[in-house]
């Protein structure tokens, strides 16, 4: 997704590209890739099944098979689509930064992007309805890439990002606090009885 922005909140270049330290990228060249980290794509995972995997189990309750199966279906369907939105990639090499998704995954669902390093210019801020912030990489031409704030390694990407630009990025932190899964994860372990009750109670039934 790009914008075009103005104003406060940004982060501007310094002149060139920052120093590497004695070792550089941690001894990794590039291509280097980051996937949404597992805090994050297990209790979503949980959540989801917990929420819906219950429905066919419950309409076969009541007897009715047939709802039984779309429901079934349905569900399987978005699991299927919910695992291709957390099957997002981060790739960087020395030519820029790819958002990438499996090319199963529809475009109206979720579409990738690519930045060129040459083009940022700086990082833009804005808060969030929950309270929290959002960062864009912004080119020259006004248009900003949504920064992904969900991988695992989050703070190697922003180190990353910084060798190959210059932008600050060390007041950057993630969208969510690893607490917030937590939670999530503590409630899937709550309703799972409750949803295996109800399946095994489908079949007595």
């Amino acid at each position: 997704m790009d914008t075009g922005f103005a104003g406060d909140g940004t982060h501007h270049s310094a002149p060139g590209a920052a120093a590497l330290g004695a070792d550089g990228l941690g001894g990794v060249e590039p291509p280097l890739t980051w996937h949404i980290s597992a805090l994050v794509r297990y209790p979503l995972y949980g959540l989801y099944g917990v929420l819906l995997l219950p429905l066919p189990f419950l309409a076969r309750l009541q007897g009715q098979i047939g709802v039984a199966w779309s429901l079934g279906l349905g569900v399987l369907l978005g699991l299927v689509l919910l695992h291709g939105l957390l099957s997002q990639q981060v790739r960087v090499d020395e030519q820029g930064l790819q958002v990438v998704y499996p090319a199963w995954v529809p475009r109206w669902l979720a579409a990738g992007w690519s930045v060129d390093w040459r083009d940022l210019t700086h990082i833009h801020t804005r808060p969030t309805g929950q309270g929290g912030r959002v960062h864009y990489l912004v080119t020259a031409a006004g248009q900003g890439y949504l920064l992904p704030m969900r991988v695992a390694g989050f703070g190697r990407l922003l180190t990353t990002i910084t060798h190959y630009t210059g932008l600050p990025t060390a007041s950057l932190k993630p969208l969510a606090q690893p607490w917030m899964y937590a939670a999530i994860g503590l409630c899937v372990l709550i309703l799972l009885p409750v949803d295996l009750w109800l399946i095994a109670a489908s079949f007595r039934g």
